[in-house]
C-alpha cells in the first residue's frame, strides 16, 4: 500500500454523509491532504503512510516537510484541530496537538489502530463522540503511545 490507497481505504469506511474534501493545492505548500466536517466542528489531517524498519530502535522517517510542519503547529496554535494519521502495515497512529515533533520507532505502531478505527476516530470527532479508546494523547489510547517518552509534569 502507498499513501494515496491508505487514503482511499480511510474514506471508503467514512459515512457518506460526511463532508470531506481530498485538498490537492499545487500553489501552497504544506496543505494538508484532507479536511472533513461533521456537526461537532472541522479537521484537517495530513496523511502519511510508512514502510516500518527491522530494528526497534531506528527512528521512523516521517516525510513531514518543514512547510507541512509550520502549517500543522501555525492552525494548532490558532486552536484548529489538526493531526497527522501515520498509517504502516503493523497499524496506524494518529498524532495531535503537536505531538508529530516526538521520535517515533517501530514500537509506536505495534498496537496501531485498523483503517476501520482510523475511520471510526474521524467520524467521532466530527460526531462530537469520542470516546477514551478512539481519543488521540489520552493514557488509555491505542494513539496514544507516547513515542518512547515520558510526559513532563
Amino acid at each position: 500500500m502507498n499513501e494515496h490507497g491508505f487514503i482511499k481505504a480511510v474514506h471508503r469506511k467514512l459515512p457518506p454523509n460526511l463532508y470531506r474534501w481530498k485538498i490537492h493545492d499545487t500553489y501552497t505548500g504544506g496543505v494538508p491532504d484532507a479536511m472533513y466536517a461533521g456537526p461537532a466542528g472541522t479537521l484537517f489531517v495530513e496523511y502519511k503512510y510508512v514502510n516500518l524498519p527491522k530494528r526497534t530502535s531506528t527512528r521512523i522517517k516521517t516525510g513531514l516537510s518543514a512547510l507541512q510542519l509550520a502549517w500543522l503547529d501555525m492552525m494548532c496554535d490558532y486552536k484548529v484541530v489538526v493531526a497527522v494519521i501515520i498509517g504502516s502495515k503493523e497499524g496506524t497512529i494518529v498524532l495531535t496537538k503537536k505531538n508529530w515533533h516526538k521520535p517515533l520507532y517501530r514500537p509506536d505502531f505495534c498496537h496501531g489502530l485498523t483503517v476501520d478505527q482510523t475511520s471510526k476516530w474521524i467520524v467521532g470527532h466530527l460526531n462530537g463522540k469520542q470516546n477514551e479508546k478512539t481519543k488521540p494523547n489520552s493514557s488509555d489510547s491505542k494513539l496514544e503511545k507516547p513515542m518512547g517518552e515520558q510526559e513532563s509534569s
